[in-house]
């Protein structure tokens, strides 16, 4: 294969996971639309139409990417992985719709990356995304940010049907750029070299999956700017179930 080659794939490849990604939005929306049906409190319909607004401006952002077909120019900068999850809060709570409870427990200390935000966004939608399809009755997702040694560690778990080792095997196996949509958990694995970092999974049937996300995090003073204001919310207030 030549260089040219290789670089139509990966513009295919990053083209496709864009279109995958305004997919992943359209399904927020629908989801939020279909809960605000539910004649929800004021801060849970607070909570969904900003959801709604969030896939908005992503999804625009997304196609502007496509039409000037930049899809494949990465822009990494330093990053509050914590902070961005606390933006996610709305997006994440609204894709799991009715299918699951979301909660999250931040770490309080900085956990900063270089990364892409879009990407790591997109990558975290996606294992809620996962984790939410594999649910067969109303169950929870967990999202939890830790600091080990010079680790980030992102963890998002589910009490689903679990996997055995085998099914997890071929699910970390699984090129992103094979398959039925060419992507998938192997997206979120290519992110996590790209980045430096890692992809693992463990599982046990009938007792749930954990996958972990950890990227190597950056001593620098400088922080991406405060997802929603400058004192992040306690574990317990983002944990807390809508």
């Amino acid at each position: 294969m030549t260089h040219q080659d290789a670089g139509v794939i990966d513009g295919t490849v990053a083209r496709r996971e864009l279109i995958h990604d305004l997919r992943n939005l359209f399904g927020v929306v629908a989801s939020a639309r279909h809960m605000l049906d539910d004649r929800p409190s004021d801060d849970r319909r607070k909570s969904l139409l900003d959801a709604i607004e969030g896939a908005a401006l992503r999804g625009g952002q997304l196609a502007t990417d496509l039409l000037i077909e930049s899809s494949t120019a990465v822009t990494t900068r330093l990053v509050d992985v914590s902070n961005r999850l606390l933006a996610l809060v709305p997006l994440a709570r609204a894709m799991a719709g009715a299918r699951a409870d979301v909660s999250f427990d931040l770490s309080r200390l900085p956990t900063i990356a270089r990364t892409s935000p879009k990407l790591f966004e997109a990558a975290i939608l996606e294992l809620i995304a996962n984790a939410s399809a594999v649910l067969r009755r109303r169950g929870h997702i967990h999202v939890r940010t830790r600091r080990v040694g010079n680790r980030i560690h992102i963890l998002v778990a589910d009490d689903g049907p679990g996997m055995s080792p085998e099914h997890v095997k071929r699910a970390l196996a699984h090129d992103c750029r094979t398959g039925a949509n060419g992507i998938g958990l192997g997206r979120v694995r290519h992110f996590a070299a790209t980045t430096h970092g890692a992809l693992r999974m463990r599982s046990r049937i009938g007792r749930g999956t954990v996958v972990s996300l950890n990227l190597p995090m950056v001593l620098h003073l400088a922080v991406d700017e405060p997802a929603s204001s400058p004192t992040r919310p306690t574990p317990r207030t983002t944990g807390a179930r809508s």
